[in-house]
């Protein structure tokens, strides 16, 4: 018969296993020298993760059978591209709620462009119409704030508008003649942009956390990068 600690081993919560690939590859990844320092912090995020979604015993202690190796038996990923690959592949097998932070991951490693969907579902269309009125409304903003003495670059914003047209095609809503511009009292012109494109590259990484195609998340992750 199996002793009452064996039974509570072979019957409590277990790590989730998409969460401790990325946690560890992380961690791998931690040595090398171009962004070594991000990736150790990547990896401490990841397995404070793991721990959060196996929760804690009365005693505040993680369960036994949540505890894991930090190696990586496959080691590193040698880049930050085959890095921000491994979480875009990943997020679609680890819990809903641990999406945000494997977004924002990504976004802190990607660099340069993606390929957007050759195939587009409803989902990704509707989420694309939604970004574009969003941007839209972006660099209406921010060109109130440059006319108010802000240093602006709207040179990304215009590019993300271009490709998201092209996504929508025929469908692709036109931008309207003005927004309604929430500038708080205490806020600079520059501030105010600051907060603009800030809030601009929220939404889409956002939009990658429930992004149900793994393309579309990988462009929308580069688009949010560029932010």
């Amino acid at each position: 018969m199996l002793s009452s600690c064996a039974v509570v081993d072979f019957f409590g919560p277990r790590p989730d296993s998409a969460l401790v690939e990325l946690a560890q590859s992380a961690r791998a990844d931690a040595d090398d020298s171009n962004y070594g320092k991000l990736r150790l912090k990547q990896s401490e995020e990841l397995f404070a993760e793991v721990n959060r979604i196996c929760g804690v015993e009365e005693n505040g202690e993680v369960p036994q059978t949540c505890h894991i190796d930090e190696e990586d038996p496959a080691g590193p990923s040698t880049s930050a591209q085959a890095a921000v690959a491994q979480l875009v592949e990943l997020m679609d097998k680890a819990p809903q709620e641990s999406r945000p932070l494997l977004a924002r991951q990504a976004v802190q490693l990607a660099s340069g462009d993606a390929p957007l969907p050759d195939a587009p579902s409803e989902d990704t269309l509707t989420q694309a119409m939604e970004l574009l009125e969003f941007e839209y409304a972006t660099v209406y903003g921010l060109d109130v704030a440059e006319a108010h003495g802000a240093g602006v670059d709207t040179q990304a914003h215009a590019e993300l508008i271009l490709e998201l047209q092209n996504l929508l095609g025929e469908d692709a809503p036109v931008s309207s003649p003005a927004y309604f511009a929430d500038w708080p009292d205490d806020s600079s012109a520059e501030q105010f942009a600051e907060e603009l494109v800030q809030s601009s590259r929220n939404h889409f990484e956002a939009a990658a956390a429930t992004a149900k195609d793994s393309q579309w998340r990988n462009w929308l992750i580069h688009a949010a990068a560029k932010l």
